[in-house]
């Protein structure tokens, strides 16, 4: 049975621990301002020729939870006028669509970038103006060879661009989850150890600014890492273990550590739509 003693030193140490995580994961963290997009400023005109467009959006679990999100934004904004359609095979010639379906398998992220190639180039040739696909969080873990899946990645993606230079192709950051916390957590901290999904999370964005690095400012980027990490008040929901930094999925975004929830999924959709209302018109 504890002493007393012994039980006053362990809230002590919880106690301390949790001090430091607050240290650790304020501000002194990289804390990169993320403007929220507003609906209402995306002009009728942009709407309307976002309308014309066929885009096709390759996806897994936490695609299909942004997908629930659009839909639940254009039912409240019959302004935006998209159509919105499941699979590949819905995309005609000609005429406006929003498709979206899955590509690859989870874990596997060469799989998912070879099969959104093997759609471009074969039954998605010439009836796409926008495209993409995305990873998911269990594409990248704390096990994973970064460097080399973004290589894949690049070199896949160049090619496309080559081949089809009247398709603009949209890259997208890689989701991340939501951390441990609590006093279990600040004790990790405390003693030097990484709390539940700090690792893979911090090479989610070593992932994720390779892609900034090489698509921000030259080629159209959807930060969804950011939006993900991003309170509605703009604050971010940062962490640090160690001499390592990064980001981590709002609480308030999620039920289940990962996908998003209601508020989440509006949240990346409303962000979505008007990133794509003002996508320029491919050279």
């Amino acid at each position: 049975m504890a002493t007393k003693a012994g039980m006053r030193w362990v809230g002590l140490l919880l106690f301390s621990a949790a001090l430091l995580t607050g240290a650790c994961r304020g501000g002194a963290v990289r804390q990169e301002p993320v403007q929220r997009a507003s609906l209402s400023e995306v002009p009728d005109t942009a709407w309307r020729s976002l309308g014309t467009k066929r885009i096709f959006f390759g996806h897994q679990s936490v695609g299909a939870n942004i997908m629930e999100g659009v839909a639940d934004v254009i039912r409240d904004e019959p302004r935006i006028g998209l159509r919105v359609v499941g699979g590949e095979g819905a995309l005609a010639d000609s005429g406006g669509a929003f498709a979206h379906g899955p590509v690859g398998k989870n874990g596997d992220p060469k799989l998912k970038t070879d099969d959104f190639a093997r759609l471009i180039e074969g039954p998605l040739r010439g009836k796409v103006d926008v495209a993409f696909h995305k990873y998911c969080y269990v594409d990248i873990t704390e096990t994973t060879d970064v460097a080399a899946v973004f290589a894949t990645y690049q070199t896949t993606m160049a090619r496309l661009r080559a081949e089809f230079p009247g398709v603009t192709f949209v890259h997208v950051t890689t989701p991340l989850v939501r951390v441990q916390t609590g006093p279990e957590a600040s004790l990790k901290l405390m003693l030097g150890r990484n709390p539940g999904r700090y690792g893979s999370n911090f090479a989610r964005e070593r992932f994720n600014d390779l892609m900034r690095a090489a698509y921000r400012g030259k080629e159209p980027l959807f930060d969804l890492a950011a939006i993900e990490s991003t309170r509605p008040d703009g604050s971010r929901e940062a962490i640090r273990s160690g001499n390592r930094s990064g980001y981590a999925l709002v609480p308030a975004y999620t039920t289940d550590n990962s996908h998003l929830n209601e508020v989440g999924r509006r949240r990346v959709a409303e962000e979505l739509l008007a990133f794509l209302a003002r996508l320029p018109a491919s050279k």
